[in-house]
């Protein structure tokens, strides 16, 4: 089992909006491309837009968004590729404004991050709540960067079975305990965490006068802070795996972003399921028309739960999502289809044009 931490990043490519750019204006679903090419466009995209950042700094980015797994080896997209392409919005204006994030963004970062980088956005959750603030009094980035490696490594050693993956991080650990961090390396390992958490509002980054620093927000007294939901939420690595692995971690972001909503219901009315599989249709539609052969049903599903949790309030679980999938087959078997992976599991969704026309019609006609 690997750590849920993502090693390589850097201070320049702190903003998850960078890897929005990075997925929808420079790389593609099918045309696969080069490292190098694909960092000189995303380093004229954002230097069109007055920030500094050169080709190196956009190779950094490259390899964060395959390690967040957004884009294959070749530079496709990947499910979580596709996703973003279809939640995130560059929208005209300032580019503050294209770099904050949208409710519906926040749920697709959050998503992502959580399933690449869940162990360190857990860790540092826990340090914000434990001080308030970082970086804390008396210790520097680097003592900060080495405790968040040390600390995670640690835990996924206690539930990872695998001889050879225990060997690894043992070595990683003991590494990173003698060498440690020094000069700017520190701030390169943290600020890509942090600003996730900070555009997420779990935290922010207060005026200091230039240098680097974040802290809690203001909660009305007797309530929770959103990073005190996180921690209570995911006490432990095992519990994020077995959010992740039951695919909740978009009812877990509901929750720790305190979005208002509702469930969608064992028994839904027959407007919600007209409501959600005019949804399917229409993200269906979009990544077949960008040239995607069959679409993943992870993909689709969380993008209906995005729209619904962000547009109508409603909590679509993913085992209501399939529930809803599976009496769309029923009732038009030849119209609906699984493809399975390698394991036999249903992980692609076939629609004929006649059915994808009902269900969009449904959907405007409720």
């Amino acid at each position: 089992m690997q750590p849920r931490i993502v090693f390589r990043t850097h201070y320049q490519v702190d903003e998850p909006a960078y890897m929005e750019f990075l997925v929808k204006l420079c790389t593609s679903p099918v045309q696969s491309a080069y490292p190098e090419i694909v960092a000189q466009r995303l380093a004229r995209e954002i230097s069109s837009r007055g920030r500094d950042f050169n080709t190196a700094a956009g190779r950094y980015a490259v390899d964060l968004a395959k390690a967040l797994g957004l884009v294959t080896a070749n530079l496709t997209w990947t499910e979580r590729g596709q996703l973003t392409d279809l939640i995130a919005e560059i929208p005209d204006g300032t580019f503050e404004e294209q770099l904050s994030l949208t409710v519906a963004e926040k749920l697709l970062h959050f998503r992502v991050y959580l399933e690449a980088d869940g162990g360190a956005l857990r860790h540092l959750a826990r340090q914000f709540v434990e001080s308030g603030r970082l970086p804390i009094p008396g210790r520097d980035w680097n003592w900060l960067a080495k405790d968040m490696f040390t600390t995670v490594y640690s835990e996924y050693l206690i539930i990872t079975n695998n001889t050879a993956d225990r060997v690894a991080l043992r070595r990683e650990i003991e590494r990173i305990k003698e060498k440690g961090y020094e000069g700017k390396t520190g701030p390169h390992k943290l600020f890509a965490h942090l600003q996730v958490l900070c555009r997420l509002g779990l935290i922010e980054h207060p005026d200091s006068g230039g240098s680097r620093a974040y802290q809690v927000p203001a909660s009305p007294k007797g309530t929770r802070t959103g990073i005190q939901l996180l921690v209570e939420e995911l006490p432990d690595a095992f519990t994020l795996e077995r959010v992740i692995k039951e695919h909740q971690t978009l009812e877990l972001a509901a929750r720790v972003l305190q979005l208002p909503c509702i469930p969608y219901g064992s028994e839904p009315t027959r407007a919600d399921r007209e409501r959600a599989l005019a949804l399917f249709a229409r993200y269906y539609s979009v990544l077949t028309g960008k040239g995607v052969p069959l679409c993943p049903i992870s993909t689709l599903t969380e993008a209906v739960q995005i729209d619904l949790l962000t547009k109508c309030a409603q909590l679509l679980r993913h085992t209501e999502a399939m529930e809803l999938l599976h009496q769309a087959q029923k009732s038009f078997p030849k119209d609906v289809r699984f493809h399975v992976d390698r394991r036999g599991c249903p992980a692609f969704l076939k629609l004929s044009d006649q059915v994808l026309h009902r269900f969009a019609r449904a959907g405007v006609a409720q």
